[in-house]
């Protein structure tokens, strides 16, 4: 399958939507950090991962990520300048 015919079947976003799906997300991770079973596994001696990241350091990336989205969303209106990301289903 070549590069166009991906990009083709593709689902293709609005600005709203990825915000909807990395706050969902956000909200989810959250919700598993605070599980007490989860709380267990990651105090254990042996949970370990390649990068010592740890759940919470996946919802500050998401977090991040939502803010330089905004930040973008805030400086093209300023600026009036139109990027790939605007509320449009053709984008």
């Amino acid at each position: 399958m070549s590069n166009q015919e991906t990009m083709q079947t593709q689902p293709s976003l609005t600005t709203t939507e990825i915000m909807t799906i990395l706050l969902g997300c956000e909200q989810t991770l959250r919700f598993v950090q605070a599980s007490p079973n989860y709380k267990q596994i990651e105090a254990s001696s042996r949970f370990s991962t390649s990068n010592d990241l740890r759940l919470g350091d996946a919802i500050q990336a998401l977090l991040e990520i939502h803010e330089a989205i905004l930040d973008i969303e805030f400086y093209s209106q300023i600026e009036g300048e139109t990027y790939p990301i605007n509320n449009s289903k053709s984008a």
